[in-house]
């Protein structure tokens, strides 16, 4: 073999080595998903209610987890529209996904407001897995409903989980520019009114878990997304 192709052979055997490291690297990093089977007895309640109701027409339907299956004055808070909570605490986007005939493609929604992410990240999946997963959503949402908009909650700030606001943070950059490209989905920054003046999580929106948000909290959730269901109408 000459010297050239002696270099074109290690340059090609370079490239592949790094293509098989990057795969290693990758398949390194993203974390298993939890069994969606726990969520097994919520899934069962929500078909009871299913069959125990009308579909409607024009739903802005709500799901993720806590900081949604918590929101119990959605009729309340935005009367001008047909709500409907189905929220399970402790989700992950994995588990939107497992269950998602029944949370989504039963109720043929309209809009979608998303709240999921921040379990994951707190469980230990990266920010890219993540974001693969509320792209899977989206894709699976738009394959059904075309014309459906998603409007996704970014992961709050909350002081119970404070060390991982910067990784939230990638998390919600990468989410928010790819809600950039697409007008069926919107970016909504929640920590616009969960923040401070000095940049901490205002210290009177929570529950004493210092998690979970009590009424206030929800009080401004629904000033910052009142105007955005506004012009769904």
């Amino acid at each position: 073999m000459g010297d050239s192709s002696f270099a074109v052979f290690m340059r090609s055997l370079s490239f592949a080595l790094a293509l098989v490291a990057g795969s290693f690297t990758q398949a390194e990093t993203k974390v298993s998903d939890p069994d969606p089977k726990r969520f097994s007895k919520a899934m069962e309640s929500f078909e009871r209610e299913d069959a125990s109701s009308q579909p409607v027409k024009d739903l802005v339907l709500f799901t993720g987890s806590s900081s949604i299956r918590m929101w119990k004055t959605l009729a309340r808070d935005f009367p001008g529209h047909d709500t409907l909570n189905r929220g399970f605490g402790g989700s992950h986007l994995s588990d939107a996904l497992h269950y998602f005939d029944l949370l989504i493609t039963a109720h043929k929604p309209t809009v979608i407001v998303l709240y999921c992410g921040e379990n994951d990240l707190w469980s230990g999946k990266p920010p890219e897995q993540v974001f693969g997963d509320f792209k899977t959503f989206a894709d699976r949402v738009h394959e059904k409903f075309p014309k459906t908009r998603i409007h996704y909650l970014a992961c709050k700030p909350s002081p119970k989980r404070w060390e991982k606001w910067e990784l939230y943070q990638r998390c919600n950059r990468m989410i928010a520019k790819e809600c950039g490209q697409d007008k069926r989905l919107n970016f909504v920054d929640v920590s616009k009114v969960m923040l401070g003046a000095n940049g901490k999580p205002l210290p009177d929106i929570w529950l004493a878990d210092k998690l979970h948000m009590n009424a206030k909290g929800y009080a401004l959730w629904t000033k910052l997304i009142g105007p955005v269901l506004k012009n769904e109408t």
